[in-house]
């Protein structure tokens, strides 16, 4: 096929160019995680295809370099918890991935104009998003998590899971600068376009069906509750460094100011010196103590589960009995399911790779009873200095339902959730802790583990935004951090295991997108070789013709 551009004379071309990369740079931005507007995660895509499918630029690539770092940087900033070198480090990789998918698709594009090649593009970037959630930190950088305010379009990851629904946006901008090429060449798109909008039209069918699915669910009183722990920080750091410090709850995770708070803790971890340390000592006391007052309050409303936000309840190892006992008392006293979610210091000499702190979510039942002791199976990069768990999400069976426990970044893993429907989970417990530029993405993420396995989920969360949802992410609970009052609510929540197709296929779609991709890039290097073949072929007959 003759290749499909538009032949712009400088300087139009160049501006054109310089129009459609900030787009695609702004559009980047409003889609990630510290934004979220659904709208801009399919347009993105459209900008960046008709760039590289139809400008006629020479070395386009070094065009289109320094806006990718750029929106990709700009996105990821104060998202991803690690140092600022290994950031760069990492958006200069991640860029690099996408370039190839893009130079890929316009290769594809340049051999066919038939339909069928808009497929490879979206089937490209759910590979990539595939090998990146199996390889590297999870599902944070699919465009399916930003897609939260379309409630029917996120019931597809009931069947292919978020894959699905990141095919739809990246098949929506292949089509439209599909459909802009042949329309420019006055030739017909009008049956690709149909094909899209049927799809899109089957998918959104599908999804409101299901969100208006039965009405009369199994309801339980549950509870969350998050005590801040901004007074033991500052507490700390008067101790420490004899300042005095107010910290702004929405501090940026990057800030040298929390570097240097996170900094002043090391000698107060490394020595549990309580009498130096009283005043922050006591403070930690009074969270825990908070906690205990706030789930009393949430017995008394009548809650049956409450579950604290992650490592909400703070002590050292020589603490841990105490808390322990104390965490028993309160749930046989009261008839209730307590889910403490606890962080356990151990003193010492903090060297480079030690793991200091046990961070734990001690399941106990209405008779005081210890059920389960879950230790987070995925500790953050970089940020977290816990031991992982052993991969495993306990699910206990209560009165209530089978009850599920996992915590945060854990859920950002979709292979690992789908332990969550092997076992029929009714509702997961999920303690997290958020900080403000991923909130609240992160709690949206989550939602779509329980469209995927066909549970409800409880997300407390510190730093965030709390929710309860039932299997289809319909919103019963939330609560927002950044909100003033306290941090508490008990409502009745759904729960009930319902079947999906997922469970079953898991990420077939993802796999077969990722296969489909495969086969056409070897493909395309057989054909290579066959053709250099040809040519060596050729160049030896004449060779031969003239030697005789």
């Amino acid at each position: 096929m003759e290749q499909i551009s538009i032949n712009h004379r400088l300087p139009g071309k160049k501006l054109l160019a310089i129009i459609l990369l900030t787009l695609a740079v702004f559009a980047k931005i409003l889609a990630g995680p510290k934004l979220s507007i659904a709208v801009f995660a399919w347009l993105e895509p459209v900008f960046l295809l008709y760039f590289f499918r139809m400008m006629a630029l020479k070395r386009k690539l070094l065009w289109a370099l320094p806006f990718m770092l750029l929106g990709n940087f700009i996105a990821a900033y104060d998202v991803i918890p690690f140092p600022l070198p290994v950031l760069i480090v990492l958006t200069i990789l991640s860029t690099f991935k996408e370039m190839v998918v893009f130079v890929l698709d316009k290769k594809i594009c340049q051999q066919s104009d038939q339909f069928i090649a808009s497929l490879f593009f979206p089937a490209a970037c759910v590979a990539l998003e595939f090998i990146n959630a199996k390889t590297g930190g999870g599902a944070w950088w699919s465009v399916a998590n930003s897609q939260y305010s379309f409630p029917w379009l996120l019931q597809l990851a009931s069947v292919t899971g978020i894959w699905g629904i990141s095919f739809m946006l990246y098949w929506f901008g292949s089509v439209a600068i599909w459909s802009f090429q042949r329309y420019q060449h006055n030739q017909n798109f009008k049956r690709g376009i149909v094909i899209f909008a049927t799809t899109l039209t089957i998918v959104m069918v599908f999804g409101s069906i299901r969100m208006a699915g039965e009405t009369e669910q199994r309801k339980i009183k549950i509870a969350g509750l998050t005590v801040p722990a901004f007074g033991y920080l500052e507490a700390m750091y008067k101790t420490a460094t004899g300042k005095d410090i107010t910290i702004n709850p929405r501090l940026s995770i990057a800030s040298q100011e929390l570097q240097q708070i996170n900094l002043a803790q090391i000698p107060f971890i490394e020595t549990a010196d309580t009498v130096k340390y009283k005043t922050a000592y006591h403070a930690l006391e009074k969270i825990n103590d908070s906690l205990f007052v706030l789930s009393e309050q949430a017995a008394r409303e009548g809650a049956k589960i409450i579950t604290w936000s992650e490592a909400n309840a703070i002590g050292f190892s020589f603490d841990e009995k105490r808390l322990m006992e104390r965490g028993k008392f309160f749930a046989a006293r009261n008839h209730v399911y307590l889910l403490m979610a606890i962080a356990i210091l151990e003193p010492g000499k903090i060297t480079f790779g030690k793991k200091f702190i046990e961070n734990k979510a001690v399941f106990i039942g209405p008779d005081g009873t210890v059920l389960n002791i879950f230790h987070k199976n995925k500790p953050v990069p970089f940020a977290e200095n816990s031991e992982p768990g052993d991969g495993k999400i306990p699910v206990i069976e209560t009165p209530y339902g089978r009850i599920a426990t996992s915590i945060c970044y854990d859920a950002d893993f979709p292979s690992e959730m789908q332990q969550l429907a092997d076992n029929k989970a009714d509702v997961l417990l999920l303690p997290s802790g958020d900080w403000y530029s991923i909130s609240p993405y992160h709690t949206h993420m989550a939602v779509l583990r329980g469209i995927e396995n066909g549970c409800s989920v409880v997300r407390q969360v510190s730093g965030g935004l709390s929710v309860a949802v039932d299997y289809r992410g319909k919103q019963y609970a939330h609560l927002d951090f950044y909100k003033n009052g306290t941090k508490l609510w008990v409502n009745d929540v759904p729960v009930g295991y319902r079947f999906t197709l997922y469970s079953i296929a898991g990420n077939l779609f993802a796999c077969l997108c990722l296969l489909c991709v495969a086969g056409v890039i070897i493909y395309m290097l057989f054909q290579m070789l066959a053709e250099k073949i040809k040519k060596n072929k050729s160049g030896l007959k004449q060779f031969g013709s003239l030697s005789l």
